[in-house]
């Protein structure tokens, strides 16, 4: 008996937290806890800067519908026969002596300095039409799954919150049940003492007491555990740790039938859908004519900054593939395949929203049965718990008759507290997945 209590208290040593820097607590309701997730969480600022992105590569797409423009300066000196002529040409220095056979054969090197501003537009290129419809799926894709990023984060941050409320009062279950087993040793420690019980009955009841306190312990940690997990999904620094004040659980309504297609998640999943088509389409026009037009003024000098002699080109041109090397074909079909899996993609996401909806209707209505039940036993434990210490009292029972029901009414308050979490929970994630979670907490918990 003395090596299980040796064993008791190395696991309670074991089970205390290391010692840390002193964290800055701050109050905190559930309502401010899913503002503070939906505004601060990693996952949501990670989301909206993906869609500034997206937003940003639409608007790339799209610039082929306006004009380019482009400057360019620069310098050759060359002794080539072609650029020495073409040079003398286009400096505007040409002279009968350079039509002289030795000097077209061998010329002497001439310094070109060169600027020009050129501009091109494409009216018609039906490829990138369909590719900045791409773009704007994706773009728009992108923006819902901010949005749902922004539910998620108030759902996460809700269950987090729960879960710290869950491990408080799980904290005050096991201060309760420590309380009792310090009274159930101190009436058994009497009653040795009175030669009543012997020194097993003693032991036993010290037993219990420190298995007691190791739980005590351990519940702390949980508690410190649930509050730190809290503090991650809020998005908060290192160092600061969030207390819940809303602390008492009350029934939710469970909310009515929802349009799955209307969801945020699943708008973003038929966006990308519509996204892999226009790549389809993209890919096939790649086929079809490109009509372009251009625009060029040029300057052309010996010397950098005087004698510059100036031109211009404007022109216009149609360009139609006729062999890319199979290019065309197989980027056809490489899209045409990422499209069918997008719609197979699509499909399965529709129907595991489906089965996730039907399972988390199944789970709270589970876990609303197996709450009373466990209310219900808890109390059922608890009574049974005082009348067994009377009898202990008046000296009818035996040491262990009592030591069990206190450790029974101790593990059915915690599945009490753990069935209660759970409902709040699942009730929680039905009303996520349903889309129905409003921004505002008008009535979930009491206060």
């Amino acid at each position: 008996m003395n090596i299980k209590i040796t064993k008791i208290l190395f696991l309670a040593l074991m089970a205390a937290p290391a010692s840390s820097v002193e964290a800055q607590e701050r109050p905190i309701s559930l309502v401010e806890a899913k503002s503070e997730a939906r505004r601060g969480s990693h996952d949501v600022q990670a989301a909206r800067a993906r869609a500034e992105a997206a937003r940003h590569a639409e608007r790339a797409a799209g610039s082929f519908r306006m004009p380019t423009l482009g400057l360019e300066v620069g310098g050759v000196r060359s002794n080539d026969p072609v650029a020495a002529f073409g040079g003398r040409l286009r400096q505007g220095r040409f002279t009968e002596q350079d039509f002289d056979p030795a000097r077209l054969n061998q010329p002497d090197a001439l310094t070109d300095w060169s600027g020009a501003v050129g501009a091109g537009w494409a009216p018609l290129d039906l490829s990138a039409a369909s590719a900045l419809s791409a773009a704007e799926a994706e773009a728009d894709a992108a923006g819902l799954g901010a949005e749902w990023a922004v539910r998620a984060a108030s759902f996460r941050a809700e269950a987090r919150y729960l879960d710290a409320v869950g491990a408080e009062r799980r904290l005050r279950a096991a201060d309760a049940a420590l309380a009792a087993a310090e009274e159930v040793a101190r009436l058994v420690g009497l009653r040795t003492g009175e030669g009543l019980l012997t020194e097993a009955d003693l032991l036993q009841s010290r037993a219990a007491l420190e298995a007691a306190r190791a739980a005590r312990i351990d519940a702390q940690r949980a508690l410190d555990d649930a509050r730190d997990r809290l503090a991650v999904a809020l998005g908060w620094p290192e160092g600061m740790l969030p207390v819940p004040t809303d602390t008492v659980f009350a029934d939710q309504p469970l909310p009515g039938e929802a349009d799955l297609a209307a969801r945020a998640d699943l708008r973003a999943s038929a966006q990308l859908l519509g996204a892999a088509s226009a790549r389809v389409t993209q890919a096939r026009r790649a086929r079809l004519p490109r009509v372009e037009g251009f625009a060029r003024i040029e300057t052309h000098s010996a010397e950098l900054l005087s004698g510059a002699q100036r031109d211009w080109t404007v022109g216009i041109q149609v360009r139609v593939p006729l062999f890319t090397g199979f290019a065309v074909t197989a980027r056809t079909q490489a899209a045409t395949a990422m499209h069918r899996a997008a719609e197979q993609e699509h499909e399965g996401r529709l129907r595991a929203a489906a089965a996730e909806l039907g399972e988390a209707r199944r789970a709270v209505e589970a876990a609303r049965q197996g709450s009373q039940a466990a209310n219900a036993a808890a109390e059922a434990a608890e009574e049974a718990g005082r009348l067994m210490r009377r009898r202990f009292e008046e000296g009818l029972t035996t040491t262990a008759d009592l030591l069990g029901a206190e450790a029974q009414a101790a593990a059915l308050r915690a599945r009490s507290i753990n069935a209660g979490l759970a409902l709040q929970i699942m009730a929680a994630r039905l009303a996520f997945l349903t889309d129905t979670t409003p921004d505002d907490l008008p009535g979930g918990m009491d206060r």
